[in-house]
């Protein structure tokens, strides 16, 4: 049982940085246009889609695994939501140059080949389009040791501090970019208390899962001892 494994057959809709708190305060304080096409890449079980959504956005999210697919299908079935959900690649977007006005994306990039991922995001951002990023990232130095129990355990090849991500957002092409951060994590069951989802798809069995609770173990282990190392940026371009 992996990471990833264990938050599709939970169903969960808020692991990213900072939960669904976070993702309230990006759109107050950055509000999207009105009616804008976003391409949510990485979206998981939907939630944040679908709240997009429900906003008056024309909403297309993606995700490379199909478990994930299904249960943002059911969501946006019982939340009644329309959004078109599609299996795709953040290394390949299956859409035309200069589609969208918007780019979301929580928690994806460093799980895949960064650079690569963020020129696909340009590609398909319309000119004047916005990126918004939010990424895991190492908040300071770290022995070996903690890096190689933290890159494992996400299955990354590393930790990015805040001077790779600037380098790296110099070379896409952005007119204008931009990197909050670095935060702290909160912690995870402040989120649930306070944005609870009732819409969270568990899959059965799920609960008497032993490999599931090992892994909800670990990760609980790595935030709890490492918190001082790793919390999270929003990164920001306009195209």
């Amino acid at each position: 049982m992996e990471y990833f494994d264990m938050l599709a057959k939970l169903g969960i809709g808020n692991a990213h940085p900072g939960g669904f708190a976070a993702t309230l305060k990006q759109f107050e304080q950055y509000p999207l246009p009105t009616s804008s096409r976003i391409l949510e890449v990485g979206c998981g079980t939907g939630r944040t889609s679908c709240y997009l959504s429900a906003q008056g956005h024309d909403v297309v999210g993606i995700d490379i695994r199909p478990d994930m697919i299904a249960k943002a299908n059911k969501r946006a079935e019982k939340e009644n939501a329309t959004v078109n959900f599609l299996e795709g690649d953040a290394l390949s977007l299956p859409f035309p140059d200069e589609s969208f006005d918007v780019i979301l994306v929580e928690s994806v990039s460093i799980f895949t080949d960064t650079g690569k991922a963020l020129s696909e995001y340009y590609r398909v951002l319309r000119p004047g389009g916005q990126l918004f990023d939010r990424e895991m990232i190492q908040r300071k130095p770290m022995s070996t040791e903690i890096n190689q129990e933290i890159t494992k355990f996400y299955h990354v090849e590393k930790l990015w501090d805040i001077k790779d991500w600037s380098a790296l957002v110099k070379t896409i092409g952005f007119i204008r970019s931009q990197i909050e951060g670095p935060f702290m994590f909160p912690k995870s069951s402040e989120d649930l208390f306070e944005h609870p989802d009732y819409y969270q798809q568990i899959d059965v069995g799920s609960f008497l899962d032993l490999s599931i609770w090992e892994v909800i173990s670990k990760y609980n282990n790595i935030m709890d001892s490492y918190e001082e190392y790793i919390g999270y940026i929003l990164v920001i371009g306009t195209k």
